[in-house]
């Protein structure tokens, strides 16, 4: 009985932190990873925002429907931008297997990728399941869930404004889209890079040799050696993106 009258006193508060919770929640690369169903998802969405409505405090009922709407709007707005910032960095390390995968010649051997509803490399499919290894050895899900309690107190209910810095903020971050892909496929693009040089000066110095049979072997077997060997280099590049993401994220949270 407690708990129903501290649910229907906190009825507000609830309700903006479920908006805003489900809304990061739901975009959030881990969240989307695990396959579950809706309904269990949507229940922890729900739990997690009954354990913070006791931490935000109190929030006054909107006066009318359309002061209720604008706000759950602005909620969603502020789920949404941090769901979106964490999304970047899981997609610059599968954009990394990605261009592995095409200077290899594994372009072709695509596998298909129900979360995004398209078709997705091997080595992207790999890449994408090492970082989120790498992630939950950082205890990022439960940083997800303090990063949520920080935005409430950077942020409370009816306190979002969308501001220019915000935009600016959001666009500088997607840059390590690209940064993170051309950073950790280096060591496979220079090895590979090298191969076809030998073997197309080899093709000519040896032309009854078919190079590109056996080239193409030759290549995709130094791409999988050259990526083992720079696995423990790929963590600690993973590690150093995931806390910059969270520092990113909290300064986005003070110009919101």
């Amino acid at each position: 009985m407690d708990f129903v009258e501290m649910l229907l006193t906190n009825a507000p508060a609830f309700i903006f932190v479920l908006a805003r919770t489900g809304s990061i929640l739901l975009l959030f690369p881990f969240y989307r990873f695990v396959f579950m169903p809706i309904r269990v998802k949507l229940g922890l969405v729900g739990i997690i925002a009954l354990t913070l409505v006791p931490l935000v405090g109190s929030v006054p009922m909107p006066a009318g429907l359309l002061e209720l709407a604008v706000g759950l709007g602005r909620e969603i707005l502020i789920g949404f931008t941090i769901g979106l910032v964490t999304n970047f960095i899981f997609t610059g390390v599968e954009f990394a297997g990605h261009i592995m995968g095409y200077q290899m010649g594994l372009a072709m051997a695509n596998v298909y990728d129900p979360l995004n509803n398209s078709q997705i490399s091997i080595l992207g499919r790999l890449t994408g399941l090492l970082a989120m290894l790498v992630f939950l050895g950082a205890n990022g899900h439960l940083l997800i869930i303090m990063t949520i309690k920080k935005s409430f107190d950077l942020i409370p209910p009816y306190g979002f404004h969308l501001t220019e810095s915000l935009g600016d903020g959001v666009l500088t971050i997607s840059r390590e889209i690209f940064i993170i892909g051309i950073r950790l496929s280096a060591p496979v693009m220079a090895v590979v890079f090298f191969l076809n040089l030998t073997l197309g000066i080899l093709s000519k110095a040896v032309p009854q040799l078919n190079m590109f049979v056996v080239g193409f072997a030759i290549i995709i077997a130094a791409g999988f050696v050259v990526l083992l060997l720079t696995l423990p280099a790929m963590q600690g590049a993973m590690e150093k993106s995931f806390e910059g993401m969270w520092q990113s994220l909290y300064g986005l949270l003070r110009v919101m």
